[in-house]
């Protein structure tokens, strides 16, 4: 590698090596410069953070049943929701009525996370375990709903799924001030 001396105009004296060893020691420093930083106005929070909801549900399948819930979710992102809801309700199976009960975890993916539209489409995946006639089963779950706008502060929505058997349900979700 070549070296060279150069003057500036102030006199000083410096050892200038190839361009290209110059090119590469600063090109870092300029992408790091150029490159986007999130800055604390761009930091976006859901209020509130915790959002509640009460849902009916019905579950076609064996056995049929009807069950009442409650549940939250929090965001795990701005599109994602992560979400856990308890419910239970009666079952008619063979001629006779039993108790049920259900537990799922769910994450949501939202179309419109910001609330611009005035009814906001999502999908989402996760684990459903039943308890009917005793016995506790365990299923993947697949469920598809469209949230409505907000009344009274709270925003109605309306689900299907698959996860054991068919499921229709209206979920009553407390409504954020500033998104879905």
């Amino acid at each position: 590698m070549r070296l060279a001396t150069t003057r500036s105009c102030s006199g000083v004296r410096a050892l200038v090596r190839s361009g290209r060893a110059v090119v590469g020691a600063i090109g870092p420093l300029i992408g790091f410069a150029l490159a986007p930083a999130a800055l604390a106005a761009q930091d976006y929070a859901f209020s509130p953070r915790v959002q509640w909801e009460a849902r009916a549900d019905a579950l076609f399948g064996s056995p049929t049943s009807g069950q009442l819930g409650a549940g939250v979710n929090i965001p795990a992102g701005y599109y994602v929701r992560l979400g856990a809801s308890v419910a239970a309700g009666g079952a008619q199976h063979a001629g006779r009525t039993s108790a049920t009960a259900r537990a799922d975890l769910v994450t949501r993916y939202l179309l419109d996370p910001f609330r611009e539209l005035r009814w906001g489409p999502y999908a989402g995946a996760g684990l459903s375990v039943r308890r009917d006639d005793a016995h506790w089963r365990g299923y993947l779950l697949a469920i598809a709903g469209i949230e409505g706008p907000v009344r009274g502060g709270w925003r109605t929505a309306v689900e299907i799924g698959l996860g054991g058997g068919f499921r229709a349900g209206i979920v009553l979700r407390r409504a954020r001030t500033n998104g879905r």
